[in-house]
């Protein structure tokens, strides 16, 4: 990935434009971490929800990830079709539909997390743990900054 092509450079003084790119960059590389799993952006949430609470309805499942049923329900029949999760009518009424993520969906979550970890190790390259620390805690004061602005507004 060439910079320019990307975010293009902005001037050293100013932060917002760096964070914006790297958040970008970021973004792009999880995006892609998803993808090799066979899933699109988003759908992570819908198997880690699943994965951590077997045998959910579709309800609960929009009410978990604060989304729509309409909106989780394209997305589920979309992972059903590529192998991600099973419906099964419940054992007690039939008129519940549970989903219980597949294999492949088990694995889904730890594959992403290796990408991520790779990536951090990727992000931290030529900097010593204490660059990193020092980067994470000015990265976490100005999240904490924009934070009480939106606090006063």
């Amino acid at each position: 990935m060439r910079y320019k092509k990307h975010c293009g450079p902005p001037p050293r003084e100013l932060i917002a434009p760096r964070a914006m790119c790297l958040s970008k960059l970021l973004r792009q590389s999880f995006n892609e971490a998803v993808a090799e799993q066979g899933l699109f952006s988003g759908q992570q949430d819908i198997v880690l929800a699943l994965v951590e609470n077997e045998g959910i309805t579709l309800s609960e499942l929009a009410k978990l990830l604060d989304v729509s049923s309409a909106t989780a329900s394209v997305s589920i029949k979309r992972m059903e079709k590529a192998g991600f999760i099973i419906k099964k009518a419940d054992k007690n009424d039939a008129r519940i539909t549970r989903l219980y993520p597949t294999e492949k969906a088990k694995h889904a979550p730890e594959n992403i997390k290796n990408k991520m970890d790779s990536l951090e190790n990727i992000l931290k390259k030529n900097m010593t743990e204490e660059q990193a620390q020092q980067l994470s805690d000015l990265l976490e004061l100005a999240i904490q900054n924009l934070l009480e602005r939106g606090d006063k507004s």
